[in-house]
């Protein structure tokens, strides 16, 4: 995995975050982390779903 994803998942949960906190949301630091395992989980699901198809398409 390339470390830009990992700094685009962190910053796209910090900015939840202060969208959250500006229209006066309950925010936990267990929804931080939450917010960061999902983004993670996605990611891997695109990156399968990608070698898959990747996969598929040479052997054609």
């Amino acid at each position: 995995m390339q470390a830009g994803i990992w700094v685009a998942i962190v910053i796209s949960a910090i900015i939840s975050f202060i969208v959250a906190s500006f229209y006066e949301q309950p925010v936990h630091w267990y929804l931080f982390i939450l917010i960061i395992f999902i983004g993670f989980f996605i990611n891997t699901v695109i990156i399968i779903l990608k070698t898959k198809d990747e996969k598929e398409k040479n052997e054609t």
